[in-house]
């Protein structure tokens, strides 16, 4: 195949198009260059160049700053060498089977005399290489093998996008009127902690003054699917928030709501009713992208609406929905094969299906989900969602509570507010009998939690809780929530059917084994102490006899 680029990155930069010429690059597009010309396949991620060359920008200044580089890159190439450079929404690729590299000359500096200001991230990186090798075949090797797996992946392309407006203030002339900052800022913060979606910066749409701008602005600039906006009305020390969920691309308005607080509890940072605007936003998000999922074909949906449609049908209790939602999961694994996001959501509904009793063999399923959190933590081993997943399943795998709360402790050290493994711990803790710590836990969870897509679990999750702290009407209250939103289970019967005999109420715990019996037939205690990790604490011993009591045959 006809080379036509040449680029020598020893003894300094250099690039020749094909007629001779000599490219005038600036120091950025050398760098951009460089690093897809040392790239395996000649592939870098979007993300991997923004960060590396524009470390200090806003992530929204990074893409359009990489945008212009490559657009003034393929201008300079000329037209013979234009379409070397090949860009989709993740990835930009150098075709290198045209591309002449040199650099591998004996005793040469790797772009020796080359530096770009303020760019740590790039001088680490051109400082490793030039400890390494001069030459682009062993930079590619060497990437492959030791590309760093610390380094927090970026979720842009499977969450769904969403930006937050200025709040609109009607009791203030001012665009950026203190009190709809305050709206603004505190929105922005409950959607990125609920990590459900990605989120555009607070700081970044101050930019855009909210009476004048339009859905479709915002969604170019910002590349987000859904945009919220509003306007604030304040009586006294109250105020009626009016919020718009738009689709950012068309305009189209799913809805327009009022929600009403005091300015104390929204400076307090413990505002209920912005907690309850988040939560509506999700649900909307995920029935959004169900509804795709049932009258597109879907290769044709983007990443976000397939992963926002599988979490939303692991917890729709209608027939199907549960495979649905494998089936999708497995489409994003063809797509995203080492996508920790991928890897992690499609563990936890292995788990998920061993729980609730839909597997044949919960075994193998949560030694799948164990497997899966592994593979994860491979690509991003700070990932604090998959050592959640890792604690959760390897403590139903082998009842190590140590090992299960080292995984939990993990993810909060990446993350203090992984909602799930505060919650998982703290039904560790109470397993172990450390109540008042187990319901520390438990709460913060819940306050941390206002876009948790398995609502259910968590309601399941806390009920044991409360059972081992012998709050055995919130157990009880707790339990029936949860199978309102998912249906009967087996492990929440036997969660109920406890907490009723433990409270002295054994007929009603024998019409719960009923339904148990009728929804797991042939369950035996034996066969609970085999599947719940709370076997190895003498709470979960406790909790056998209660089930025997209650009319579980041994």
């Amino acid at each position: 195949m006809k080379r036509v680029l040449s680029v020598r990155l020893s003894d300094g930069f250099w690039a020749e198009a094909p007629e001779g010429r000599a490219l005038v690059l600036g120091a950025k597009q050398q760098a951009l260059l460089a690093l897809l010309c040392t790239a395996p396949g000649g592939a870098r991620t979007r993300v991997f160049l923004e960060t590396t060359l524009w470390s200090r920008a806003q992530p929204e200044q990074a893409k359009a700053s990489l945008r212009t580089a490559l657009s003034t890159l393929r201008k300079n190439m000329g037209e013979a060498a234009s379409d070397l450079l090949i860009a989709d929404r993740e990835t930009v690729i150098l075709d290198l089977a045209r591309v002449d590299v040199q650099g591998s000359e004996s005793g040469s500096a790797f772009l020796a005399g080359f530096a770009l200001s303020h760019e740590p991230r790039f001088a680490d990186w051109l400082d490793s290489i030039r400890h390494r090798t001069v030459s682009p075949e062993h930079v590619q090797r060497t990437e492959q093998l030791q590309e760093p797996r610390l380094r927090r992946q970026e979720f842009a392309e499977v969450l769904p996008s969403i930006a937050v407006l200025p709040i609109i203030n009607r009791n203030s002339q001012a665009a950026l009127d203190p009190l709809g900052s305050i709206l603004s800022e505190e929105l922005t913060r409950l959607l990125a902690r609920s990590q459900a979606f990605s989120v555009t910066s607070y700081l970044t749409m101050r930019q855009f003054d909210p009476r004048t701008t339009r859905a479709c602005d915002v969604a170019t600039a910002c590349r987000v699917q859904y945009l919220l906006s509003g306007t604030v009305y304040v009586s006294g020390q109250n105020y009626r928030l009016t919020a718009d969920l738009q689709e950012a691309g068309t305009g189209q308005v799913f809805w327009s709501r009022d929600f009403s607080g005091t300015i104390a509890e929204l400076l307090s940072g413990q505002d209920e009713e912005l907690r309850r605007l988040t939560q509506q936003i999700g649900r909307t998000a995920s029935a959004e992208a169900v509804r795709l999922t049932r009258f597109r074909p879907l290769e044709d949906l983007d990443n976000h609406s397939l992963l926002m449609a599988a979490i939303a049908l692991m917890q729709d209790p209608q027939p199907g929905c549960f495979d649905n939602a494998h089936e999708l999961f497995l489409l994003l694994l063809q797509r995203e094969p080492d996508h920790v996001l991928v890897l992690t959501w499609l563990g936890f509904w292995h788990v998920m299906r061993a729980e609730t009793g839909m597997s044949q063999d919960a075994a193998a399923d949560r030694s799948e989900a164990l497997s899966l959190a592994d593979k994860a933590l491979e690509r991003d081993a700070g990932f604090s969602l998959a050592w959640t997943l890792k604690g959760l399943a390897g403590s139903h795998l082998s009842g190590a509570y140590d090992a299960a709360i080292v995984a939990y402790d993990q993810a909060l050290m990446d993350n203090p507010n992984e909602t799930l493994a505060l919650l998982l711990k703290g039904t560790i803790r109470a397993l172990q009998g450390k109540t008042e710590e187990a319901l520390a836990l438990t709460t913060q969870a819940w306050t941390l939690s206002p876009l948790d897509p398995q609502a259910f679990f968590f309601d399941s999750l806390s009920a044991t809780v409360q059972l081992a702290a012998q709050d055995f009407d919130q157990a009880i209250s707790l339990v029936d929530r949860s199978m309102s939103r998912h249906g009967v289970q087996p492990t929440q019967l036997q969660t109920k059917a406890i907490a009723l005999e433990l409270s002295g109420r054994r007929d009603e715990a024998r019409r719960v084994v009923g339904d148990l019996m009728r929804v797991k037939p042939g369950f035996t205690v034996e066969q609970y102490l085999r599947e719940t990790h709370a076997a190895n604490a003498k709470t979960g011993q406790r909790w056998a006899q209660a089930l025997n009591a209650a009319g579980v045959p041994e």
